[in-house]
């Protein structure tokens, strides 16, 4: 399960790299902060947008085997800790689903919203909007429980554990929330490489304690 976590962290860090280009590159912040733009985008140009909502797909699917992995390898140090992280971790994926569920709904009404001179097209906007927040928030709950259990069982490196906590407790600021891509593309990674470590690391330092305990009988 470990070498699966292994390979969904480091695709989970090239969706990331993709998802950032897609923001900032295709759709643009000026797109992404005025609504009015936002619409005229959809109706003309949607194509940027429903790239970005599959990546949400493809990033949820990663997130849980990630999850699953992490759990696996973190639960007999901290059994309750890890599955209050996991709770976590799994509602953050149910609320990114939903984000991009409600998003393609809202593509697929975008002329209707266009026309529409109630508050129904703000209201939509402002749920996908919110969820986005419940994701990132529930994500750094994730990312504060886990690196807490993976420092207190001494699991992976300090560093990265260290790097965790930063990123759940930037996380739970909002005005925050768009550091959190790029230094979580960077955990990823790094986590990705301590998952694949893990095993060989393991093996070794059984080897060496059995080795060490003939040696001393």
């Amino acid at each position: 399960m470990q070498k699966m976590g292994s390979i969904a962290a480091f695709l989970q860090a090239a969706v990331a790299m993709a998802m950032m280009v897609v923001a900032f590159g295709l759709i643009g912040v000026s797109v992404l902060t005025d609504r009015e733009k936002l619409v005229e985008m959809v109706l003309h140009n949607p194509t940027p947008i429903i790239l970005q909502d599959l990546l949400k797909f493809a990033a949820a699917a990663l997130a849980i085997i990630l999850v699953i992995a992490l759990f696996n390898t973190l639960r007999d140090g901290s059994p309750r800790q890890m599955r209050v992280a996991t709770a976590f971790g799994c509602f953050s994926v149910l609320f990114l689903l939903m984000n991009a569920s409600l998003s393609l709904y809202a593509l697929s009404q975008a002329s209707v919203y266009a026309q529409d001179t109630t508050a129904a097209g703000y209201e939509m906007n402002a749920m996908i909007t919110l969820l986005g927040l419940i994701v990132i928030f529930t994500n750094g709950l994730w990312y504060l429980l886990l690196s807490r259990s993976a420092l207190q069982g001494k699991q992976f490196p300090k560093p990265l554990n260290y790097l965790g906590l930063s990123i759940g407790f930037i996380s739970l600021l909002p005005c925050l929330g768009i550091v959190v891509l790029p230094l979580s593309i960077v955990w990823s990674v790094w986590m990705g490489w301590a998952l694949w470590q893990s095993p060989r690391i393991t093996a070794q330092q059984t080897y060496y304690e059995n080795y060490g305990s003939i040696r001393n009988d």
